[in-house]
């Protein structure tokens, strides 16, 4: 198998402690959350931006602002910043501007899907401009998938040469209206991946057990974990981690355990230039 990546998903946009007294929440406690990711073995830390007070933000102050902080702390880990609708209050050209951040990574939406009561807007004309603008800017691509049909959007991106052959693809289980959190669901998914892609698996619940029977699979299918406060604060079913560290160190021990060497920042750089 490859190197493993751990991905910390530091923070979500998740209102304020609504699931764990731990949860980072200010610029200076996701910067120093951030680090204590990487120095646990995390190579890409998957960061939103939030204001002093904690909600969170799309604004491209904010996200310079977060990737400063991140990078005065000594942290060397690759960037992934979310340009998601942070919950249904940011727009198009709002989620556009997080491309001229500075981070090395940004997600792009496979597609729209329903979320609750809203509707989450990746219709395909936004997602083409979006795969643009990485592209001229040298960003790469953090390509999400919400359901198995958008896996079709990626060959699509791809003939255009608005996505890299090997692309960075997300299976996101958990949320509402996306993928089910269920390892025959993840099975099947990543069976309709092209080889070569570099695939790692989001799951959000509050279950550590189903959080880590999922990243299991997707470990033992060749993918890659990615663990953090966004998705699971747990460790052990009812047991809160206190930081992200705790919950990549678990995957990170793991890894050690079955003899899967890490990734370091260093490796993924060098793997997304060879996409």
């Amino acid at each position: 198998m490859d190197k493993l990546v751990i991905c910390a998903a530091i923070t979500g946009s998740a209102p304020a402690h609504t699931r764990s007294k731990h949860h980072p929440l200010t610029p200076a406690a996701i910067a120093c959350e951030a680090l204590l990711a990487w120095q646990a073995g995390a190579a890409i830390v998957h960061c939103h931006a939030r204001t002093e007070d904690g909600v969170g933000t799309n604004a491209l102050p904010a996200y310079r602002d977060l990737l400063a902080r991140i990078r005065d702390t000594g942290c060397e880990a690759v960037i992934n910043f979310s340009a998601g609708d942070n919950g249904g209050t940011s727009g198009h050209e709002e989620r556009l501007g997080v491309i001229e951040a500075g981070a090395d990574i940004v997600s792009l939406g496979g597609g729209s899907f329903n979320i609750g009561d809203r509707l989450y807007d990746n219709r395909p004309e936004f997602r083409r401009r979006m795969a643009q603008q990485m592209k001229d800017t040298g960003v790469v691509p953090e390509y999400e998938i919400f359901d198995l049909g958008q896996i079709s959007g990626i060959a699509a991106l791809q003939a255009d040469g608005l996505l890299p052959q090997a692309p960075l693809v997300t299976l996101v289980t958990g949320i509402p209206g996306a993928l089910p959190a269920n390892a025959d669901v993840v099975r099947l998914a990543a069976s309709l991946l092209s080889p070569g892609s570099h695939w790692s698996l989001c799951c959000q619940t509050d279950s550590a057990t189903t959080h880590q029977r999922l990243q299991m699979t997707a470990y033992a299918l060749g993918g890659h974990i990615r663990v953090g406060m966004e998705d699971c604060p747990y460790v052990a079913d009812g047991v809160a981690a206190q930081s992200n560290a705790d919950l990549v160190r678990q995957w990170a021990t793991m890894a050690d355990t079955w003899h899967r060497e890490l990734a370091s920042a260093a490796d993924v750089r060098r793997m997304l230039r060879a996409a």
